[in-house]
């Protein structure tokens, strides 16, 4: 009479392994799709801040020169503005050491009169789709 083995062999391991390994490489490009998608709606919604603050600044002093601090950005995008008197420019480029540093958006960005854009995008991105219109 032997002795019953209990337990999984190292071959029935090796291929639930391999299982998992193919559903990760399958449904990781995915979820970072969202993720990417997630950090462009929290850049489109902190330059939207941005401009209201200004225009708010720019409706109490008559310019945007005295609008005060503008954000810097967050972990993901650098947010750099152009006040001039009558109008202002935001920008936000991806941080080189984000994920987003090599995303089909490149940069967000956003001018006084409400025109956006994404200077260095993928053709197939256009600006509705990359702010999350369409």
């Amino acid at each position: 009479m032997g002795k019953e083995s209990q337990g999984f062999t190292l071959m029935e391991l090796l291929i639930v392994v391999a299982i998992i390994a193919l559903l990760a490489g399958i449904t990781y490009p995915g979820y970072l799709g969202q993720v990417k998608k997630v950090y462009r709606a929290q850049i489109v919604a902190l330059l939207s801040e941005q401009a209201q603050h200004l225009e708010r600044s720019y409706t109490r002093n008559g310019t945007f020169i005295d609008a005060g601090d503008v954000s810097a950005g967050n972990d993901h995008y650098r947010i750099s503005v152009v006040l001039n008197p009558q109008d202002f420019d935001l920008l936000a480029t991806p941080a080189t050491d984000s994920v987003m540093a090599n995303d089909a958006c490149a940069a967000f960005s956003l001018t006084s009169t409400g025109m956006r854009s994404n200077p260095g995008a993928e053709p197939e991105m256009s600006p509705k789709v990359c702010w999350g219109q369409g």
